[in-house]
């Protein structure tokens, strides 16, 4: 009798381990999803213009361009006479290229071109968004265009969220990029995801959010935890960075744009002010966002 006891109590733990492994895998398949397969879309109360640049009355060209791994993006090409210098707009993790053109006109005014490129994710190639780590393929491909096609002679990088952490890591390997403009970046992917999970789902780092990243770089060929921009940003001196923070940003915690201060080298800035959404420092501050903004680009490009 015990023998039958212990042979039923071991299959029904069995049975629950299964059942729990089961739940813990197809958990992490979800979340893993969430990161690599987000719905690119432009929001109006977030991005505020969400058709093309003539809605600014500003002009502009379609361009098309390929990546080194053969991806076909495109861009809005908004020409100036006044410069050869250019900013190329890098926008975030679900979003579009529509992400800088509340700072379009301003820039424009001074007297820099612009360049605003959609990333791998909202191209027709079906690719996944990497939170950076194919998309720096993107945004070398767009200093190219840049350089090569358009001719230009300085160029910035303006990266948003995710765009701020794969121009950090563009910005670091490719020595043409002149100055690189930072807003709402996070400075490690891993512990931005583990933040992001324990506040919107109360689930821990470990065993499912390591889990769901593990299935996430098996999904999505790469590898998250070498999104570090903290450890790169130092190497960008001496060229100019400024980073740029919501102070009570409610999806990337502005302690992440403190430790990419921190570790950057001069010449630096740094600018919290008190906002409280993700990546809308120019809608509760626009003026002084956009004098900011164009002050960096002319003191540096």
């Amino acid at each position: 009798m015990p023998s039958i006891i212990s042979r039923k109590i071991t299959k029904r733990a069995a049975a629950t381990l299964a059942i729990l492994a089961v739940i813990l895998l197809g958990a992490s398949w979800y979340f893993s999803s969430l990161v690599l397969y987000p719905d690119a879309h432009c929001r109006k109360d977030h991005h505020v213009y969400c058709n093309t640049p003539a809605e600014l009355g500003l002009p502009f060209q379609e361009l098309n361009f390929k990546t080194s791994d053969n991806i076909e993006l495109n861009a809005w090409f908004m020409p100036s006479d006044a410069s050869k210098k250019i900013v190329i707009f890098v926008h975030g993790h679900g979003g579009t290229r529509n992400e800088g053109l509340r700072f379009s006109p301003s820039l424009h005014r001074a007297g820099f071109n612009l360049l605003a490129i959609n990333l791998r994710r909202n191209s027709n190639s079906g690719s996944p968004a990497t939170m950076g780590f194919h998309e720096r393929k993107d945004v070398n491909a767009a200093v190219d265009l840049a350089l090569v096609q358009l001719k230009m002679q300085r160029v910035g990088l303006f990266g948003f969220s995710m765009g701020a952490a794969t121009s950090v890591m563009e910005m670091q390997e490719d020595p043409r990029v002149n100055a690189g403009l930072f807003s709402s970046g996070y400075s490690n992917v891993v512990d931005e995801l583990s933040e992001s999970a324990k506040r919107d789902f109360h689930i821990p780092r470990f065993p499912l959010v390591m889990l769901a990243i593990a299935i996430a770089d098996w999904r999505g060929n790469l590898t998250l935890d070498q999104i570090r921009p903290e450890e790169r940003i130092a190497q960008i001196s001496p060229r100019p960075v400024f980073i740029m923070h919501c102070g009570q940003d409610d999806y990337v915690d502005s302690s992440h744009a403190r430790r990419l201060y921190d570790a950057a080298q001069n010449p630096k800035e740094l600018w919290i002010p008190d906002c409280n959404k993700h990546e809308q420092l120019w809608n509760f501050h626009k003026d002084e966002s956009e004098k900011r903004v164009v002050g960096f680009f002319k003191r540096y490009l």
